[in-house]
């Protein structure tokens, strides 16, 4: 009865951790395709209105780069995208993300053209899985139609989804011997699978019980004796809500029972010694009972097993859902940079301009100006929790840059709360960038203020950690008990902790402590991106993070920093000189325009920003000529040898600005160029930004400023 009982059990706790996987693979799968989807959805929204015209108008963006390059942007973001395409209403190809001009390819007999060239059904159509021609890969398209003003076909956006980016996602995830997971189409076709079978990938793979399953419930449990891959398996199935796809989960049932036929055997041995001979009766009774107590240790093991895999998929949704959060907060960041660069331009010409003499007018000018550096203090938060905050990374000794921090963080606590500093001895020097090292302790340290207002104790403790195989990714228990631990590769590291006596967190908090915009304190008196930002820096920086927190007694938090390779701290020194400039203050520099007149080359993507910045170099007396893509500055410097100036954006289509400073420079040897970017593209800046005249700036820059820079290299 009990060996019944055990076999039942263990049966029972495998099923439900296979639905429970497969419910967290399916979300995580309806995720990358509705992300498809979305991308899709915003081509045709964003598809100029006079290409919607009709259906001539939307083939001419055949010849159009720029869609193009918007299209290639588009899908960079998504790695489970393949390609993007605009079709025509012929069913011919117009333009297409891996080639340009698109190759001469009919597409009219695509089961997606045959279902949208005649009714919109208002939403994407999945095509059936086929092979594409290109990659010899198995495809999903999802495509939707583009109509002109009176509803006819102007044309189709289609998305490609390479599907064995599913198997390399299945791949990467640590799951139990004897597992297997599997995509279908809704009628049994295998489109990808872990461990893979590429010679079953596009035919109908299951068995004739499971493809009934599944073509009833959307849902469901299965015992295969002939699984696909000739194993006994049981089997959770789940259907993606508005897709035909389904996802599915497996464990064969000889490495489920492993266990359960190892303690039936030792059962059974017991059994049979207390038949032999009654004068063993009570060893065979100690016996059966020591066994039973293993059955009952190993159910305890099997739960721990369940709990631990349920930690590691929870674990596994928070690092996507945040590296989403990322490239959301990236781009934004991006974006939002632009526009205050045209609005802090825009209000430097008002500031300067005779007609605004009125007290209370120049009054709401430093308002605005004052409103515009706060904005570009959140984008740098933002792109510091994206990890595209430009970094320069030196070997830093932080228990120097600490101490030195300590007169700021004194005005900034007040004296109701003591500050203790403790160091342990011969700690090595970590690789970072030291000021936004220090930024990010004085957020910590605003952060453990806010949570002692009667006063208390900030203690930073700043000692060396080394992590090996054996303990990489800190403890996982502990972790769930505690707080948020990162998971750190093995390696030497200088950790330093800043840990306050306040009231502490409670678990909802901590458990969202890092996430963006996120915050407990009262409107207007925190943005909740502090965390995030510390956050980015350190996962940036090549480390991490751990937050610890007990209600009463305080919270800590521990940023981890890798230690600054041996042969670069003598050279600490020279590699602070050589850093790349990134549009440091200027205040000599920048009290007025250039001597004499200077003639700048303007180039710039964005036309407000480039309006805005021309006015501004224009007030200060400079000659300005205006360029919108490299191509046409490039024009510009063979045309006009008076140009003495290059200034130039970092992100443009087509052409970036680091490309455009090599050209112009291989034309114009000498030339001075400043670069201005509003990303933390450091490989691409880095040794550009070391040559003699040439200097990275960082967006939003002020008019002063960057009057400034070009004056200083002129």
């Amino acid at each position: 009865m009990m060996m019944d009982r055990l076999h039942d059990e263990t049966v029972a706790e495998a099923t439900l951790g296979l639905r429970t996987l497969n419910a967290s693979l399916a979300e995580q799968t309806l995720r990358a395709i509705e992300g498809i989807e979305l991308t899709v959805s915003g081509v045709v929204e964003q598809i100029p209105a006079d290409n919607r015209r009709n259906a001539d108008a939307f083939k001419r963006l055949e010849a159009d780069h720029e869609t193009h390059e918007f299209l290639k942007a588009r899908a960079s973001s998504l790695p489970q995208l393949e390609a993007l395409s605009l079709i025509a209403a012929d069913g011919t190809l117009v333009n297409f993300t891996r080639q340009f001009p698109a190759p001469p390819h009919d597409l009219s007999q695509r089961d997606y053209f045959l279902a949208l060239k005649d009714t919109d059904p208002g939403r994407v159509y999945v095509s059936r899985p086929v092979k594409s021609v290109a990659t010899q890969e198995w495809t999903l398209y999802i495509a939707r139609r583009v109509n002109d003003p009176d509803g006819g076909l102007a044309g189709l956006v289609v998305g490609a989804i390479r599907l064995s980016y599913f198997e390399q996602f299945y791949r990467s995830l640590h799951v139990t011997p004897g597992s297997g997971i599997s995509l279908w189409w809704r009628d049994g076709m295998l489109l990808a699978r872990y461990p893979a079978l590429p010679d079953k990938v596009g035919t109908i793979a299951i068995s004739p019980g499971v493809a009934e399953q599944v073509a009833n419930h959307s849902a469901g449990t299965y015992e295969t004796p002939q699984s696909v891959d000739g194993e006994d398996r049981i089997l959770s199935f789940l259907s993606l809500r508005n897709y035909p796809l389904v996802v599915g989960v497996s464990r064969t049932r000889g490495e489920i029972l492993a266990r359960w036929h190892h303690q039936a055997q030792i059962i059974a041995a017991a059994g049979l010694l207390s038949a032999v001979t009654l004068t063993l009766m009570l060893w065979a009774m100690a016996r059966q009972f020591f066994a039973y107590e293993t059955a009952n240790r190993a159910l305890q093991e099997r739960q721990q097993a369940v709990e631990a895999r349920n930690v590691a998929e929870e674990h596994v949704r928070q690092l996507q859902k945040m590296e989403a959060l990322g490239q959301l907060t990236g781009g934004v960041a991006h974006d939002f940079n632009n526009l205050l660069q045209a609005v802090r331009s825009s209000l430097h010409l008002l500031e300067g301009s005779g007609e605004v003499v009125e007290a209370e007018s120049r009054r709401a000018l430093q308002v605005a100006c004052q409103a515009v550096e706060r904005g570009a203090t959140l984008t740098q938060h933002l792109l510091a929790f994206a990890r595209r905050q430009r970094l320069a990374p030196a070997p830093v000794d932080l228990g120097a840059q600490v101490a030195g921090m300590v007169t700021l963080l004194e005005r900034t606590l007040g004296s109701a709360i003591r500050i203790r500093i403790d160091r342990e001895g011969d700690v090595p020097p970590a690789l970072v960038d030291p000021h936004q090292f220090d930024i990010a302790l004085l957020n910590l340290a605003i952060n453990a203020r806010d949570a002692m207002p009667g006063g208390g104790t900030l203690t930073i403790v700043i000692a060396s950690l080394s992590v090996g195989e054996e303990t990489k990714g800190g403890n996982e228990g502990e972790a769930k008990e505690m707080g948020v631990s990162p998971t750190l590769a093995p390696g030497e590291y200088v950790a330093v902790t800043v840990r306050d006596s306040g009231a502490g967190m409670p678990r909802d908090v901590l458990a969202r402590a890092f996430e963006p915009f996120f915050t407990t304190k009262p409107v207007g008196q925190g943005s909740g991106l502090g965390l995030s930002m510390v956050h980015g820096l350190t996962a940036q920086s090549g480390g991490g993070i751990r937050l610890e927190s007990h209600l009463g007694l305080g919270t800590a938090v521990t940023l981890y920093l890798p230690h600054a390779p041996a042969d670069s701290r003598s050279e600490a020194q020279d590699a602070a000189t050589a850093a790349v400039p990134l549009a440091a203050p200027l205040t000599a520099a920048s009290d007025g325009p250039p001597v004499g007149i200077s003639h700048v080359l303007l180039v710039e993507d964005d036309a407000l920003v480039r309006m805005a910045n021309a006015a501004v170099l224009a007030e200060a007396g400079m000659v300005v000529t205006e360029a919108a893509t490299g191509e046409e500055a490039l024009a510009l410097l063979e045309a006009d040898g008076d140009l003495g100036i290059l200034v130039t954006d970092f992100a443009m289509p087509g052409m970036t600005g680091a490309d455009l400073a090599r050209l112009a420079r291989r034309h114009r040897p000498g030339l001075p160029v400043l670069i201005v970017t509003g990303y933390a593209e450091k490989a691409a800046l880095q040794d550009l930004g070391r040559e003699p005249g040439i200097r990275i700036l960082s967006k939003p820059i002020p008019p002063t400023a960057l009057i400034g820079h070009i004056s200083a290299v002129l």
